[in-house]
């Protein structure tokens, strides 16, 4: 982590000197369209969830501008690739802000986000980020938003779940070099007691990990009802894979949000089924009660898995509730100006499909723990437990 923050630190230091402080920024003309900067990685280690972001913005831009654009503008993005590099994104915000961008859609790699923020803060251009670091807005910073549900969010809304179906006893495995991994256990084990959750074994490992037999084995005997995972990538699927195949005595596994997408029920198959995962709103668009909600993600998911051939991932509606966030907050403002559309986003409420986005200046996650679904893998599918239907049906229905 030292490591981390030390060179982040230093690409920051870097950047501002190239930046400069002088800088203006454009987007605020009242001619021509409107500028939205997008930072995606499209190559490296992230590549599946910036292929995704980039879908997800682009398809947003393209049913606003299909129905008259923002103030009579369109919007123009303009994606540059930081593969998976936060040097790479430090370079791709530079150029994108000095052609004048309004505004930007973030990196979906959260070690490159936070090395940008910086810059969004210096240049004053608002920053909507769709990865997943909870550090991107806690505290609160001014020009920098996020999209996906904190971790935070998702480890209460998930302690909740298992108060209310009895899995009081908990196991919980998380990856030590992963950030969002380490964060989301550090909020569950925080509020554990809270909701009457006791967690009585705690295993550890790492992102190149390919062997979870001690963990199992640790876990096996504690008396736990479930093991909480916390991880991305590769480390959750061959767990999942190990998980189904070991003799775990009827215990449940779990996961957060990062795995609430068919680039995790895909390659764990038949292994996935009855698996607990966490997700936004849009993940299961396809059983959310008659709703404005449901409309709004059918607006999504249709004309996305006609050109794609898939249901959209979180990270495809991650930037495109972030696109949805900036063309609203450019409405509300009455303008194009970057500081303007901050102010704007500052005091703005926005149902999209994720859920419904409640910024103000102290809160730039927007999503708050009753905008998590918690559902299960059947047949290859992520649905709903009855417990988040029956949330569902009483919060939509009011």
């Amino acid at each position: 982590m030292r490591k981390t923050s030390r060179f982040i630190a230093l690409c920051v230091t870097a950047a501002l000197g190239v930046a400069g402080c002088g800088d203006s920024v454009g987007g605020s003309s009242d001619e021509g369209p409107i500028k939205i900067g997008q930072i995606a990685s499209l190559t490296g280690n992230y590549t599946p969830l910036g292929q995704n972001n980039k879908l997800g913005a682009q398809l947003a831009v393209d049913q606003i501008n299909a129905a008259g654009g923002v103030l009579g503008r369109k919007l123009q993005i303009t994606v540059k690739n930081d593969e998976s590099d936060p040097q790479q994104a430090i370079a791709a915000f530079n150029s994108l802000a000095t052609d004048g961008a309004a505004a930007f859609v973030g990196t979906p790699f959260s070690n490159a986000a936070l090395a940008v923020e910086p810059l969004a803060k210096q240049r004053k251009i608002p920053y909507v980020s769709p990865a997943a670091a909870d550090q991107q807005v806690e505290p609160a910073s001014p020009y920098v938003y996020m999209t996906p549900p904190t971790a935070g969010a998702v480890a209460e809304q998930l302690l909740k779940y298992f108060q209310a179906v009895g899995m009081t006893k908990m196991a919980v495995a998380y990856d030590t070099k992963n950030s969002f991994a380490q964060t989301g256990w550090e909020k569950m084990k925080a509020k554990a007691a809270q909701y009457g959750i006791d967690f009585v074994a705690t295993e550890t490992f790492t992102t190149t990990q390919t062997d979870f037999t001690a963990v199992f084995q640790h876990v096996r005997g504690s008396g736990a009802k479930g093991l909480m995972v916390w991880a991305t990538g590769a480390p959750a699927v061959i767990l999942a894979k190990q998980f189904a195949a070991a003799s775990m005595g009827g215990m449940k596994l779990v996961f957060s949000h990062a795995e609430s997408s068919s680039l995790f029920t895909k390659p764990v198959g038949a292994a996935g089924e009855g698996i607990i995962v966490a997700s936004s709103f849009g993940t299961i668009g396809n059983d959310l009660p008659d709703s404005k909600l449901k409309d709004s993600v059918v607006k999504m998911v249709e004309p996305f898995q006609k050109a794609n051939g898939d249901y959209p991932p979180g990270f495809a509606f991650d930037s495109y509730c972030a696109v949805q966030l900036i063309a609203a907050a450019i409405k509300k403002a009455d303008s194009a100006d970057p500081e303007k559309i901050a102010a704007a986003l500052d005091e703005l409420t926005l149902l999209t499909p994720q859920g419904t986005y409640e910024y103000t200046s102290s809160d730039h996650a927007g999503l708050g723990s009753d905008q998590v679904a918690v559902n299960t893998v059947t047949n290859g599918q992520i649905v709903p437990t009855d417990w988040t239907r029956q949330q569902l049906e009483t919060s939509l229905s009011q």
